[in-house]
């Protein structure tokens, strides 16, 4: 029988993430694209569109519009994220993807970000912060977690991450445990 993955690949992530729409910038004019994940258009100089991320990479590539940075991919937005998630206990909200987006803006639309190499820095704090604040929780459950744990507002990237450390350990649980069935049998 084929064994199944237990989570995905980082490129697989990645990819998913290039689906988030974006604002851009074109500076070409043209009526309407018809595609299989929908209309997108028209297209007017400096007249804002929304597109999907890889349609927006593919445009800023080729020259033909700037990426409008999201309002959470600011300085002053994510100063005041990484203080929240450093003293609150719950993750704050973030877009799905926000780790992908803002790594593949500040590489492939530098000039587009005002301080680019600040905001990555920032969007690394904030991405470590909430990494080292997921490795504490899960330090912290003991047999009551079995039941179910709660976590809201993680990203994509976040759960994969942890996905594989979680199977592995609740499956050492649950054949580590006294309290296990008589008719399990390790796989």
């Amino acid at each position: 029988m084929k064994e199944v993955r237990e989570a995905l690949e980082h490129q697989e992530v990645h990819f998913l993430a290039e689906d988030e729409k974006v604002a851009i910038l074109p500076t070409f004019t043209l009526t309407q694209v018809h595609l299989l994940g929908g209309t997108f258009g028209p297209f007017r100089p400096q007249i804002q569109v929304t597109v999907p991320f890889w349609l927006a990479l593919i445009l800023k590539k080729q020259g033909r519009c700037l990426i409008v940075p999201p309002r959470w991919l600011q300085i002053s937005s994510l100063d005041s994220l990484v203080s929240l998630e450093r003293t609150d206990d719950i993750f704050q909200t973030l877009p799905f993807h926000y780790v992908e987006i803002a790594t593949d803006l500040c590489k492939y639309a530098r000039d587009d970000l005002p301080e680019w190499d600040h905001l990555f820095d920032l969007v690394e704090t904030v991405r470590s912060v909430r990494h080292n604040k997921m490795q504490a929780g899960l330090r912290s459950l003991d047999a009551r977690a079995t039941k179910g744990v709660k976590l809201s507002n993680i990203t994509l990237l976040e759960v994969n991450i942890m996905r594989a450390f979680m199977t592995n350990s609740l499956e050492f649980y649950r054949w580590s445990s006294p309290h296990r069935y008589a008719t399990d049998t390790p796989t």
